[in-house]
């Protein structure tokens, strides 16, 4: 065996943002450190101890979702046991609204017309606008719009350029 060899790859793949992660895995770290990309189709905040799912409903389905389909998109990944857990949800407007970062870019939303705030270690080109688990009256239900940040009020059966992205507490 190299050990100086192995040695010096482990600091070259720390230094450009990948760790090891045991069994054969390799963790992927954002830019600044805030996110780690799990290698299975998650994301670890380090900041909310919140793990996401990496790509949101649209990159999975290809179609905008209403926001009775996004708790039952939510209820399939618990009953599929996605990524090894069944504590899926959807977010609040406080969590997803911690997502947004006005000085990152993801990608643009129909080409450059609504431009994607949040880190680009989630995966590219999905919704530009998430539902969250909040209702407002009878009839509407809130999300946040990745463009700027702030909630958004709609009919629960809108799916205008909607989808949703599951969370679940880490620490569980």
């Amino acid at each position: 065996m190299n050990f100086p060899g192995m040695i010096s790859m482990a600091l070259t793949l720390l230094l450009i943002g990948v760790a090891p992660a045991g069994a054969g895995e390799i963790k992927v770290w954002s830019s600044d450190k805030r996110f780690v990309d799990n290698g299975d189709q998650t994301i670890y905040d380090t900041k909310s101890d919140l793990m996401w799912v990496k790509l949101d409903s649209y990159l999975y389905t290809g179609h905008w979702i209403n926001w009775n389909e996004a708790r039952k998109y939510v209820a399939g990944l618990n009953e599929k046991g996605f990524a090894g857990h069944f504590d899926w949800r959807l977010p609040t407007i406080k969590e997803l609204q911690t997502l947004y970062e006005a000085d990152k870019l993801n990608s643009a939303q129909v080409g450059k017309e609504m431009n994607i705030h949040i880190d680009p270690i989630f995966a590219k080109n999905g919704g530009g606008a998430a539902w969250s688990i909040e209702i407002n009256g009878a009839f509407n239900a809130q999300g946040v719009i990745f463009n700027h940040g702030r909630s958004f009020s709609a009919p629960r059966t809108s799916r205008t350029r909607k989808a949703a992205r599951a969370v679940r507490d880490a620490g569980e």
